[in-house]
């Protein structure tokens, strides 16, 4: 998959997807606070990495900023 921007809401602490590359566009475009850095990406397409109620949150709350918001699902125990 390829984005230019990925938010992680993944709950109430940072919970690392492990995929290549998120470490290294950490705050480059990986980010963990909607709230925080939300209008960082006004006008823009976005993913939301996130698990239940916080991930539908994000992304609601980025659908008033952003051009477009992709949501998806993360649960523990899906990485492998």
């Amino acid at each position: 998959m390829k984005a230019r921007s990925i938010i992680i809401a993944t709950g109430a602490k940072w919970r690392n997807m492990n995929v290549p590359g998120e470490d290294q566009y950490r705050t480059k475009g990986v980010t963990y606070c909607p709230h925080c850095d939300g209008p960082l990406f006004k006008g823009k397409r976005v993913a939301v990495i996130g698990g239940g109620n916080s991930g539908v949150e994000a992304a609601i709350d980025l659908a008033g900023i952003v051009e477009h918001v992709t949501l998806l699902e993360f649960r523990a125990g899906d990485e492998g």
